[in-house]
């Protein structure tokens, strides 16, 4: 397991949060990432610490529920591999009578760029992915993407500050580039996609498609230009995050993805 790769993917994924109008709190031994309008776990966490003992987890998660307190969120972990001690012990750490494992991410990555041509998409629609700075517009298919209804999807909930978050978006890193695409099937928007990359890395966020338009190849096409892209800027890895166990999580490994790491998300009861 590539810890530095894996610290090195957190750290762009937080520089992306934040132009999403996300805020982060900075503490001498842990950071504290959360949004003014995204009340879910999957935007107010605690994470990017480590710890030698239950003592130590224990005052970090006092002093981390006094400020989620004051935010009006629930104290939720994000345990990532480069916490190595509380990642290895997690059973000795989360006991299950104080968090609730609401979540399992995987993270992988896609290296293999000189057999891109050969990644067969079987889409018989034209794709193109036209670049949008119509936050609202970006928004509002991003929503309909993700709010399917479909207990198979596992971001069919997904909070509706999510919209308020895209429509506030502002570049704050000069080091890192944010793209936002609608994609397009015969010239009708279906979706949207987005990436966050610097000169390593090239991540791959939001890839959401209408229900009626899900299971027909244009994910797969959509991810196919995604990575033709990155390739014609000599970034030589990309990545995306996806929920373990569902759907896409294989899709992506059909596709030449490899798993690099689990992550969790612990809900504090």
């Amino acid at each position: 397991m590539d810890l530095n790769l894996i610290k090195d993917i957190y750290n762009l994924h937080i520089k992306g949060f934040e132009g999403l109008d996300f805020n982060v709190i900075n503490k001498s031994n842990y950071e504290i990432t959360y949004s003014k309008d995204i009340k879910d776990s999957y935007s107010n966490f605690l994470s990017n610490f480590d710890v030698t003992n239950k003592e130590e987890f224990n005052a970090i998660i006092n002093e981390a529920d006094e400020i989620f307190s004051n935010i009006n969120r629930k104290t939720t972990v994000y345990l990532i591999p480069y916490m190595k001690n509380i990642y290895q012990n997690k059973e000795k750490y989360f006991d299950e009578n104080k968090f609730q494992l609401i979540s399992t991410e995987v993270w992988q990555t896609y290296t293999n760029f000189d057999k891109l041509n050969e990644l067969k998409t079987n889409c018989s629609f034209s794709i193109t992915l036209e670049p949008t700075t119509d936050m609202e517009k970006y928004a509002d298919f991003v929503m309909q993407g993700y709010q399917s209804g479909d207990d198979e999807d596992p971001y069919g909930d997904l909070d509706d500050g999510y919209r308020q978050g895209y429509i506030n978006y502002t570049e704050i890193h000069n080091d890192i580039k944010t793209e936002f695409y609608l994609i397009k099937a015969d010239d009708e928007i279906v979706g949207t996609t987005q990436s966050v990359y610097n000169n390593e890395l090239y991540g791959i966020y939001s890839l959401a498609l209408k229900k009626d338009y899900r299971g027909k190849g244009i994910g797969k096409e959509v991810l196919k230009q995604q990575l033709e892209m990155c390739k014609n800027k000599n970034i030589k890895v990309a990545y995306l995050q996806t929920e373990q166990d569902f759907y896409p999580a294989q899709m992506y490994r059909k596709l030449g993805f490899n798993d690099l790491c689990e992550v969790y998300y612990y809900l504090k009861k």
